[in-house]
């Protein structure tokens, strides 16, 4: 290794927390509208709410965890800069925003796939349970890697503890092949209402307004893929490389929520400029009064 003073000792660790709770103030602010339209059209919460709000906690506590990595153990600098005093500590930690993180993504999509099945009939509802059962097994899956990777649970974060372990790289493959189908299922769930709000009787106008909301997943889809383009780069050498992960995956939690709260603030929308009132009423957003 070169001597340390030829050696570069930058720090993303103030970007990576500014990013995180920055994004989780957007996800925060676009949460809140959805709920507050809930109340003001006196509609009750519903499980697509729940698991969003279930989400939010998810990425609240990805947030926090990557406070204590970049504050105590310094993430965001090289490797030769980590202040690592106490090595099973900070993988238990890591390993745990990673697994908080991953549920937090698979949430989201399945807050959004819940509420189109209030918009669905049919086989186009059955499909929707399939990818709603899918997604979470994916999820659960892929939570759990950082736990199954060892024979013994202690393993995975003490090394001089008995038993043995997948081959290095094995786990970041799992996460590869995971991701990649959650960034299918993200483009699938835009294109979804396409199919049939399409011929809902709407106003035109509105109607591609509903649509073009619902289809905000997209966004989510294409952080998806920048995720899996930068899984490989786990455990390859000096960790001020991964960084970028750290970023993309809790923008892609927070996007995706934000992309399933979207379809409902139009009703904000319409309080500011008012339309004709459409034929289906609330149903337009995927929620029936009760």
């Amino acid at each position: 290794m070169a001597a340390s003073s030829e050696l570069p000792h930058d720090d993303r660790g103030p970007v990576v927390l500014a990013t995180h709770w920055f994004l989780t103030i957007l996800a925060t602010i676009f949460l809140a509208l959805r709920l507050y339209c809930k109340r003001i059209t006196r509609l009750s919460l519903w499980w697509d709410d729940c698991i969003l709000i279930a989400a939010w906690f998810a990425i609240l506590g990805t947030d926090s965890l990557t406070t204590v990595l970049v504050t105590e153990f310094k993430l965001g600098r090289h490797s030769w800069d980590l202040e690592i005093s106490n090595l099973s500590k900070f993988i238990i930690i890591i390993s745990s925003r990673a697994t908080l993180t991953i549920t937090s993504m698979g949430w989201t999509k399945t807050a959004f796939a819940v509420t189109l099945l209030r918009l669905t009939t049919g086989k186009t509802k059955i499909f929707v349970w399939f990818i709603i059962i899918s997604l979470n097994i994916t999820t659960a899956v892929s939570a759990a890697v950082p736990w199954i990777q060892c024979e013994q649970l202690e393993k995975n974060w003490d090394s001089s503890a008995t038993g043995s372990c997948w081959a290095p790289g094995v786990g970041t493959k799992v996460w590869i092949g995971l991701g990649a189908y959650s960034a299918l299922m993200d483009f699938t769930l835009a294109a979804l209402p396409w199919t049939f709000l399409y011929h809902m009787r709407l106003k035109k106008s509105e109607r591609v307004g509903i649509m073009v909301a619902m289809s905000m997943g997209i966004l989510a889809g294409a952080v998806a893929i920048a995720k899996c383009v930068a899984l490989p780069r786990l455990g390859a050498g000096d960790q001020y490389n991964e960084i970028e992960l750290f970023i993309w995956d809790v923008t892609e939690s927070a996007v995706t929520m934000m992309a399933a709260c979207i379809p409902t603030l139009r009703v904000l929308v319409r309080r500011i400029k008012p339309s004709r009132p459409p034929n289906m009423g609330d149903n337009a957003t995927g929620s029936p009064r009760r």
